[in-house]
């Protein structure tokens, strides 16, 4: 595997109008306004049909009661922004809180501090309240890791399958998360950022960036692999690109850092709290065993909703995923891409549950799309990619629609329901 081969400009089909002046700035930020717009439309409307949260239910705790229709800004931090609300006002509860037969019960403690914590700083400096300076860091984050996407696999990859990554990002199904209380815009930026820095072997940064990552969200383990990928790399290619000791003690050092930091959050509670099992109390209170390999659970669903049929397709994607990423096509996106697009999805498979909120949790893994911009750009359908990919991308945001509705809008907690 090389460190990455770029595709050029020369290549046939090229998209002429990509290559004006700021196209890097102007593209991903133009794609990010239009669909976040069309998804503003979409919570604007359908927030109207809203239930009245007066009080927690056992799958919506509500410490912040809402009312029916309770206007766009609040719709924006349903479910689990509610938990980041009371953090950003209230900060995490000393001692753990527990019930009446002294067990811990849910608490802030599952949720990580960097999105709530920089919320109430906005908050602090402007004066906004939760759901409007919740909202719009989100979405002010957002567009600044599109943009930074946009340049990574573009630097890395190329111009089309730049294009296409940033596209499908923002007209993935789940996107409008991006916008709302939650943390994935803070999880996407710092996941470019890392990926980023070791592309451009600024080590010392990637750890500052790694440490953020570690307290947004608990997927800094993924890391590991992607780091232990770039290190085979740089030392396989040393004879032609050095890769001296002190890189090489630093790579070692960020390798071994992405795991430890896995604890850094559990050790934080542990302090704080005083309980050496803070967070694993917590975590338990939501039916969840942190060190549990969950793989169980998605051949379960498979089996129990598709039977042996869905075995079989499932492990036929499996297999087609994991052939192309051991191709050259793969090959070419540089360790950084390549790592994390086989890293993350597995660790999602192993270390959580099947659930609803998996579908959200995909939204980081961007590089898979690199794969549809290889297919877009076929001999036999490149001549129709950009009418291809617009048509998904429409689709996509059309889908956003039934997303929200079916997943974020709370209209009944009575039946059955889904959640983000």
């Amino acid at each position: 595997m090389r460190a990455g081969t770029r595709e050029t400009s020369a290549t046939p089909g090229t998209i002429r109008w990509s290559s004006t002046r700021g196209f890097r700035v102007w593209f991903p930020l133009a794609l990010y306004a239009v669909t976040r717009a069309i998804d503003a439309i979409y919570f604007a409307v359908m927030q109207t049909h809203q239930i009245a949260m007066g009080g927690s239910v056992e799958v919506a705790r509500v410490l912040y009661p809402t009312s029916a229709a309770p206007g766009y800004f609040v719709a924006l931090a349903n479910w689990d922004g509610q938990w980041y609300h009371e953090i950003a006002d209230l900060g995490y509860p000393v001692p753990l809180p527990t019930g009446p037969d002294g067990a811990v019960v849910q608490n802030p403690w599952a949720f990580y501090p960097v999105f709530p914590l920089v919320t109430r700083a906005v908050m602090w400096i402007t004066g906004a309240d939760f759901y409007v300076a919740g909202s719009m860091l989100s979405l002010v984050v957002g567009a600044v890791a599109l943009v930074l996407l946009f340049r990574l696999v573009d630097d890395a990859v190329g111009r089309w399958p730049a294009i296409v990554a940033t596209t499908m990002v923002t007209a993935y199904v789940a996107a409008p998360v991006l916008q709302t209380t939650y943390t994935e815009s803070c999880a996407l930026l710092l996941v470019v950022l890392v990926l980023t820095l070791l592309r451009r072997r600024q080590y010392w940064w990637a750890g500052l960036a790694l440490v953020a990552l570690a307290l947004t969200r608990n997927i800094v383990l993924a890391m590991a692999p992607v780091l232990i990928t770039h290190a085979i790399v740089r030392w396989r290619a040393r004879h032609t690109d050095p890769f001296p000791v002190v890189d090489r003690v630093l790579v070692a050092g960020l390798g071994a850092l992405s795991v430890l930091l896995t604890y850094l959050w559990p050790t934080i509670a542990r302090v704080v709290t005083g309980d050496p099992e803070a967070y694993t109390k917590t975590m338990a209170a939501w039916r969840v065993i942190a060190s549990e390999i969950k793989l169980h659970t998605w051949i379960d669903y498979v089996y129990a909703d598709y039977g042996p049929i869905g075995w079989l397709v499932a492990a036929a994607l499996v297999v087609a995923y994991a052939r192309f990423m051991l191709s050259p096509h793969a090959w070419r996106w540089g360790p950084e891409l390549w790592g994390w697009a086989g890293s993350y999805p597995a660790y999602q498979v192993l270390v959580t549950g099947i659930g609803p909120s998996r579908v959200r949790y995909f939204l980081l893994a961007f590089p898979v799309w690199l794969v549809l911009a290889w297919l877009l750009d076929r001999d036999r359908v490149r001549q129709f990619r950009v009418p291809l990919l617009v048509a998904l991308a429409c689709g996509g945001v059309a889908a956003q629609g039934w997303w929200i509705w079916n997943y974020w809008i709370i209209t009944d907690l009575s039946g059955e329901f889904q959640f983000p």
